[in-house]
């Protein structure tokens, strides 16, 4: 089996996403100190009638003076991501189109927020974290493929390798 750990870790976090969210726990980390985000006019916009949207995906925010804004929570986990880069690229996002709405339009946007926190493919994991990745991904109704349709793993029988390598012609 070869499993690639982005797809992986994306799924695994992607679920989890969904999971907390319905359940309305998805888990924050405060920051410290509060980060001021300086919005033009349609971000802010954008940010006062999204308020509760992120909210519920983890994101603390309050007004901070004129297109401004308080950053003091975000959700945990966001593994190797700027969280600052991470929330200005999920408004950016969220300017092309309303978060609210159709279900598979909420759901394209977790995805989005799972594929930027997975690890990368190029990170290099411990034989224990690759355990844990493989562990967390079985536990899943469709371990199989991301969210995007990617698959998570592929399986190859030693002949179809040994095919590839020529071996058996």
């Amino acid at each position: 089996y070869l499993i690639d750990q982005h797809a992986a870790h994306e799924k695994v976090k992607y679920e989890r996403l969904v999971k907390a969210i319905a359940d309305k726990q998805v888990l924050t980390q405060s920051i410290m100190p509060p980060v001021v985000l300086q919005t033009s006019a349609k971000e802010e916009q954008v940010v006062l009638e999204h308020m509760d949207a992120f909210l519920q995906m983890g994101f603390e925010i309050e007004e901070f003076g004129d297109h401004a804004f308080c950053l003091r929570a975000v959700p945990v986990d966001l593994y190797g991501c700027s969280y600052q880069e991470f929330f200005r690229e999920l408004l950016d996002e969220m300017m092309d189109g309303p978060l609210t709405g159709a279900p598979e339009v909420v759901m394209n946007k977790l995805a989005g927020m799972a594929c930027k926190a997975a690890v990368k493919g190029n990170n290099r994991l411990s034989p224990e974290e690759a355990k844990a990745l493989i562990d967390l991904l079985l536990t899943l109704d469709n371990p199989y493929h991301c969210p995007h349709g990617r698959p998570t793993i592929i399986s190859m029988s030693k002949y179809e390798i040994e095919k590839k390598f020529k071996r058996i012609v």
